[in-house]
């Protein structure tokens, strides 16, 4: 049976761990509430250059035909996978979840691939599993901007052109408000846009094929972008969710080492009484 002493170390150790959580589940509850209303403010870019990306695509539809970019390689050999998870841990399942749909997805496409890692946690998972990391950005956190994704859009547009992958899938967890966290899975090269044959006469300067090559790294980096937006924020939220339970889990803890404690407390001083009427009656004969 343990001692008072112990039980009260025990309480303790409890008690700091549950402030510890409280605090992390209070930061990160500010953090998501930060990337919400990112991902609001660019929700309506994404929509509008998406457009303007199938306008243009549909405009120059010869040229788009023949740019592996937008219709592929003849023959797919590599694949590439572009894969978000958390650096830090603490965010229950949220990990585990995506991992196991990117190694399902790789193995259902049976190629050789190289993997882009966005979180350490992917990436020591990757590496687990014996797959290529072509490059890795776990250093960056919640404050990156659209900008800070451009290396990584043009290592993947890189990748694609020396055919290093013969298409690109990214893996993350879709963030929607309201609703439950879903790993996801999506191809980001080719592009493939929705051409269309109803276009409005416009003229360009330059000209559509000029203005599709520009727009296209500015589109990839945004794909991206709009991934890592939406992962990081389910990460902040899954861990808003443990860290709630786990204070939960601490609190019913001290709940039992309380009642545990008062326990032992009138067992000993029962025995301490009885070893004093003990000893008075022994007194008391003698």
């Amino acid at each position: 049976m343990p001692t008072l002493r112990e039980i009260k170390g025990h309480m303790s150790s409890v008690q700091s761990i549950a402030k510890v959580t409280k605090a992390l589940g209070a930061v990160s509850a500010a953090k998501a509430h930060r990337l919400m209303a990112r991902i609001k403010n660019t929700s309506v870019f994404a929509e509008k250059s998406w457009e303007v990306l199938n306008h243009l695509a549909s405009a120059a539809e010869p040229y788009v035909q023949e740019n592996p970019i937008f219709c592929g390689y003849p023959s797919v050999k590599r694949t590439g996978l572009l894969l978000i998870t958390s650096s830090r841990g603490m965010v229950g399942a949220y990990d585990h979840s995506v991992i196991a749909l990117a190694s399902e997805h790789l193995k259902g496409r049976d190629l050789p691939a190289k993997v882009i890692t966005f979180g350490r946690v992917g990436r020591n998972a990757m590496l687990r599993q014996g797959y290529d990391i072509h490059a890795d950005f776990s250093l960056l956190d919640d404050a990156a901007r659209g900008a800070d994704l451009t290396p990584a859009a043009r290592v993947v547009l890189d990748g694609f052109h020396k055919r290093l992958f013969d298409e690109v899938f990214v893996v993350y967890t879709q963030f929607k408000p309201g609703s439950r966290l879903q790993p996801t899975v999506f191809q980001l090269l080719p592009i493939r846009p929705e051409l269309s044959s109803q276009t409005h006469e416009y003229l360009y300067e330059p000209s559509q094929a000029d203005l599709l090559m520009a727009l296209i790294p500015r589109t990839i980096r945004f794909q991206i972008y709009r991934a890592f937006l939406e992962a990081v924020t389910a990460e902040n939220t899954s861990r808003v969710t443990a860290m709630r339970t786990a204070t939960k889990n601490a609190a019913d803890l001290m709940d039992h080492l309380k009642l545990n404690y008062n326990k032992v407390r009138q067992q000993t001083v029962t025995a301490e009484l009885i070893d004093i009427l003990g000893g008075s009656t022994a007194l008391s004969k003698n």
